[in-house]
């Protein structure tokens, strides 16, 4: 049913309910002075019936001496006081029925009196209702006037124009639904950026506003909040990671996948149960996610040259914990297939990016089903787990494509020295394929996911030890980076290091260092590896930011579960707790590294 139709029903359900009440209260109140009535005629009847037996005490008077001969004089004197009492009676019931008819014509009076009160009640409610929309409709009235003459204004137009666009204006304004939507519209987006401690776009959002003098009480709140914030030194931020996220149990089964594929998921892998606890709980802490390019501030010169220095007006409100994320490898890779693992991403009917997931009886399922979508969802509830609205860094390979998309230019040219075993296995079972369907289908998620938060970096294109691999095939890496990744997310000046690896140790790198060098050159300012000895660890330096990640996987969590002090402190930095409540049990225990 429709909401008008709903909205119809219940009127006419209303109308009948009053008319019903309305039409009880004119039958029951004479019902219930009917019943006084009755009460009263019984009295008279009780009144005539002692009429009649004083009557019949009369008569008894006058037969007195009995089985005597009554003489004429006798007869007619009884005969004359039995007409009497006759009489008497008929006296008596001619009264009763002059009173039960008088107050029949008063109850009737009163009956029109009580209706005719309700008459113009019902009328002067009508008409207070007609003043109160006629004044409402003036108001609406004078706001389109003053909103026309504000734009008019600010467009310096002359007067025909003025009345031209004034005209036009209005009957926009009629056809919206009510200028107050379109203020609650601005209100809802200015508490979101507030909520997500972009005070000064809230304020300007409604400061700029044509109904910007209604929102004087929000403004000063949301400065007032804006007051109470304190600077947090981005140096001791902590930069935590997540892998792709297990559905079920088949990847940490052994005899569903393999011995390898277990143990490995059990190590490096985290399910989409213990991720979604997790968050909740750095939440309850106070974490909030920022991204490493707020941590600093970042300037060019005129030779086009960028420098960084720390970013001291990091400001949120006391008791909050900045804290940067990403995740590793969201290609999804042949490897992962009927792990448990979602498949690729979509675009759901709302817009939003969602997961492609096939459970375990084989049914395909689309909804948050990995990182991306979960972690949107979250901030989408809790806006304040978010600074400007800062989500995930996303580090991608490209060999076996990106996002679920098989992307690499191998596929198209199905290069028989390049392709693997798994590629000419996923090419065979899809001989439908388009690789340029896929190309484009890939760039539209990504731009979609920009939208809503996301960044992207390099993970190098071959998921490559940075440390041990040679500058040569570097280059050829980033090459390849570069003509098959770069069209499809847009340009990237961040690198993660595959393996936890890095170009050095934890000196400051150096122009000397000629993969540094290689990599600068090539545009990229941010770079990270992974440590967990430490909570955090960061290097902002003129010409480049760097960081040390916290790997949060079924190792970490397992090793923080047994008393391992590092992985403790890690945990604590960002209000990991109680991990045996929620530690998957279908791991294999205990948790190594593998390879």
């Amino acid at each position: 049913m429709s909401e008008e139709k709903k909205r119809t029903s219940g009127d006419d359900a209303g109308r009948a309910r009053r008319r019903n009440t309305k039409a009880a209260e004119q039958d029951g109140a004479p019902r219930k002075r009917r019943t006084g009535d009755a009460g009263e005629g019984s009295a008279g009847k009780r009144r005539t019936a002692g009429a009649a037996g004083e009557s019949s005490v009369r008569r008894r008077a006058v037969g007195e001496t009995p089985r005597r001969k009554r003489s004429k004089d006798t007869m007619s004197e009884a005969a004359s006081t039995q007409s009497a009492a006759r009489d008497d009676i008929s006296g008596l019931e001619d009264d009763e029925k002059r009173a039960l008819e008088e107050r029949k014509r008063r109850r009737e009076r009163r009956l029109r009196r009580e209706q005719e009160a309700k008459r113009k009640q019902q009328e002067m409610i009508r008409r207070i209702g007609m003043i109160v929309g006629a004044l409402a409709l003036v108001l609406v009235l004078v706001l389109i006037l003053r909103s026309c003459g504000r734009r008019a204004k600010k467009e310096n137009v002359n007067s025909d124009s003025q009345a031209a666009t004034m005209t036009e204006s209005m009957l926009a304004d009629s056809v919206s639904t009510s200028a107050a939507v379109n203020e609650n519209d601005t209100v809802k987006e200015a508490r979101k950026l507030a909520a997500m401690y972009d005070y000064d776009a809230a304020i300007a959002l409604l400061s700029g506003s044509a109904e910007a003098d209604s929102y004087t009480d929000l403004i000063n709140e949301i400065q007032a909040e804006k007051a109470t914030c304190i600077a947090y030194d981005p140096e001791v931020i902590p930069h935590f990671f997540y892998h792709s996220l297990l559905n079920d149990d088949r990847g940490f089964i052994a005899e569903l996948t393999s011995d390898f594929i277990a143990k490995d998921n059990a190590c490096w892998m985290c399910s989409t149960d213990e991720f979604n606890t997790i968050t909740q709980q750095m939440y309850d802490y106070g974490v909030v996610l920022v991204t490493m390019r707020d941590m600093v501030k970042e300037t060019v010169d005129s030779d086009g040259d960028v420098h960084f220095e720390k970013n001291d007006a990091l400001m949120l409100p006391p008791g909050k914990h900045p804290a940067v994320m990403s995740e590793d490898d969201l290609s999804y890779y042949h490897a992962y297939d009927n792990q448990g693992i979602a498949e690729k991403l979509v675009i759901d009917d709302s817009g939003k990016v969602k997961c492609v997931y096939t459970d375990e009886a084989g049914e395909q399922h689309i909804g948050d089903y990995d990182v991306v979508p979960l972690l949107s969802t979250f901030i989408d509830e809790h806006p304040d787990f978010s600074y400007h609205n800062a989500h995930c860094i996303i580090a991608l390979t490209g060999y076996n494509g990106v996002l679920g998309y098989r992307t690499d230019e191998v596929y198209a040219t199905r290069d028989p020295e390049r392709l693997d075993e798994a590629q000419r296995a996923w090419l065979d079972a899809h001989p439908d394929f388009d690789f340029d369907e896929d190309v484009a289908e890939a760039t539209r998620i990504a731009n979609a996911m920009k939208a809503e938060g996301f960044e992207f970096a390099s993970h190098t294109w071959g998921h490559r030890h940075i440390d041990t691999a040679s500058l040569e095939s570097l280059m050829t890496d980033t090459e390849r980076f570069e003509e098959n990744v770069i069209p499809i997310v847009g340009p990237i000046d961040t690198i993660i290091f595959a393996h936890g690896s890095d170009l050095q140790g934890p000196s400051d790198y150096s122009y000397d260092n000629e993969k540094f060098a290689y990599y600068k050159n090539h545009g990229y300012n941010y770079y990270s590896n992974v440590d967990g000895s430490v909570p955090y660890w960061n290097q902002i330096r003129d010409n480049y930011v760097r960081t040390a990640r916290i790997n949060i996987d079924g190792y970490r969590l397992y090793q923080a579960m047994i008393g391992n002090e590092n992985s403790i402190a890690d945990m604590e930095a960002l209000g990991i707790h109680d991990i045996e409540s929620f530690f998957d049990k279908n791991r294999i225990t205990p948790v190594e590294i593998i390879g």
